[in-house]
């Protein structure tokens, strides 16, 4: 790297010369301030789609990044023991506004003296007081899947600012920034700011490295993808009725004693079947809190199917459970008749369907206990719900490994053997391979789900593959996550997004799936080659 001297009759003009191409000192400058030797990006990004209400500051330099401000306001739907729609939609209302104001608080000072350099006047609350803070770089939002006034009220707040800031304003797709929520982790990790300029691509150092398997288990979705590329996600699993999150917390309405019901803060009850199932205990050996599992992994497909039989006492003899789909290797995820299997016990224990049908036939009306199960019994049915649910999970993933990537011979000449998975060994790229399993959505956070994914991982030949679960902060709905697919769409791709786009009710991520029109993150309207500047 060298400087010149240009001498003329203006003022004089300083050159950087580097590898790449010239560039304006002052410019230079603002690259590298505070030791970062490129530039960085700072993005404001918010996130709408349910019920959180969710602002973010992320910024981003090379393989690293950090946040200046994370933070969700939940609207509260205890009273409707769900989400309501009208209910979130109103909430994002009063809490939006007020919450991207509080996040400028948190945007950095600007301190470069270059007039490229754009600034934004923040007032402080208290004393009043203007200081110059960087103006972001760009606006990320959610565009979609979600409910569409929530999501457009997140849109309306993004596009005024964007026209407002006179910067680019792009609309992400909320379920791609689950899918890339470890690699935010993974750069939030990094020293910051970078110590030396990296020469390689904007992505080419985080990791997981595409390909990898994603999971995305919430409230309102269950998928398993194959992730190839920062755009390309094939669903190759998927709900056929309700979604994980939604069986767990109708499991949970019915399981959870009822005085601890009624206490419950919020509505996450799927959270609080996971603290009753599993209490966290303090060890002698270890002063942090770990629940105590008492798992083994079934060994084979077939011990997977059979019925989970209740252990007796204290249940009668002859109760059982029946996993999900277990007469099926199909590549969906089934939750349905599995969760109304146990609400039905939770509901009649002890008495059967057939005894309840005899006894309608001399009793119109049989009276049926709502408080029958005792404390032990409840705790017993939450960790079997659990255990079966999540072996669900588990036996497609190991369907999807076998034709993706054998583990022994016999998977090898025989896969899972059936013609409708066969597609799956061409998905892969010649010596491409699976090193990764990202648990990404709400359910993610469940920390018994990560030990029964790994335990059957381990137990059936697929040691190697890792497990990527974010903080149980960024499993959730986050405007963290929306702020790094946000970053690596502007940086990768080099897209921002129109200023007229709607949002996006079911926005399919599969290219080859179409939901209202959609095919892909890339195939709705609105994608805008972004201009680079002179």
């Amino acid at each position: 790297m060298r400087f010149s001297i240009a001498l003329s009759s203006g003022p004089l003009r300083y050159t950087v010369r580097t590898r790449r191409q010239p560039v304006s000192f002052n410019r230079y400058c603002r690259y590298s301030a505070s030791g970062i030797h490129h530039k960085s990006l700072l993005t404001l990004a918010i996130e709408t789609s349910c019920d959180d209400t969710c602002v973010a500051i992320l910024e981003k330099a090379g393989p690293a990044a950090r946040l200046h401000f994370n933070k969700r306001i939940p609207s509260n739907h205890v009273e409707f023991k769900g989400i309501h729609p009208a209910v979130a939609s109103n909430s994002h209302e009063v809490q939006l506004a007020k919450l991207v104001n509080e996040a400028l608080q948190s945007l950095p000072e600007q301190t470069s003296h270059s007039p490229e350099a754009r600034s934004l006047p923040v007032r402080d609350p208290q004393t009043g007081k203007l200081t110059p803070r960087r103006l972001p770089d760009f606006v990320s939002v959610t565009r979609g899947p979600g409910f569409p006034k929530c999501l457009d009220v997140g849109l309306g707040v993004a596009k005024g600012l964007s026209v407002a800031w006179q910067v680019p304003f792009l609309g992400v797709h909320h379920m791609q920034g689950h899918a890339l929520t470890p690699r935010l982790d993974h750069a939030l990790q990094q020293p910051f700011p970078p110590s030396s300029p990296s020469s390689s691509s904007p992505s080419e150092n985080l990791s997981p490295k595409f390909p990898f398997l994603t999971l995305l288990a919430s409230g309102g979705h269950t998928q398993l993808l194959l992730s190839t590329s920062l755009t390309t996600h094939r669903i190759l699993a998927t709900v056929t009725n309700i979604s994980l999150g939604d069986m767990l917390d109708k499991a949970a309405r019915s399981l959870l004693p009822p005085s601890l019901l009624s206490s419950l803060p919020n509505i996450a009850y799927a959270a609080a079947l996971e603290e009753f199932a599993f209490p966290t205990t303090t060890t002698a050996s270890s002063s942090s809190p770990s629940p105590e599992y008492n798992y083994h992994p079934p060994p084979t497909r077939q011990h997977e199917t059979l019925p989970h039989p209740l252990p007796s006492p204290p249940f009668a003899p002859g109760w059982s459970l029946t996993p999900p789909l277990q007469l099926t290797r199909e590549m969906t995820f089934d939750f349905s008749g599995f969760g109304g299997q146990v609400q039905e016990l939770a509901q009649h224990y002890p008495n059967s369907k057939p005894a309840r049908a005899k006894a309608t036939q001399t009793t119109p009306s049989p009276t049926t206990t709502t408080d029958n199960l005792t404390l032990e019994q409840r705790k017993i049915l939450a960790r079997e719900t659990m255990t079966l649910a999540f072996e669900h999970l588990a036996s497609r993933i190991i369907f999807a490994l076998r034709e993706l990537q054998p583990a022994s011979e016999a998977d090898k000449r025989h896969g899972t053997g059936r013609e409708d998975l066969a597609h799956l060994s061409g998905l892969l790229g010649e010596g491409q391979r699976i090193e990764t399993l990202v648990l990404s959505g709400g359910v993610a956070s469940n920390k018994f789900l990560r030990h029964v994914l790994r335990s059957v991982l381990d137990r059936r030949g697929w040691p190697d593959v890792r497990l990527a679960a974010p903080p149980v902060s960024l499993c959730t709905d986050n405007a963290a996550m929306i702020a790094w697919a946000g970053m690596e769409m502007f940086e990768t791709e080099g897209v921002e997004t129109d200023l007229g786009v709607r949002s996006i009710r079911s926005w399919s991520l599969d290219e080859s799936l179409g939901e209202e029109g959609t095919r892909g993150v890339m195939g709705v309207d609105g994608w805008i080659k972004r201009k680079k500047k002179v």
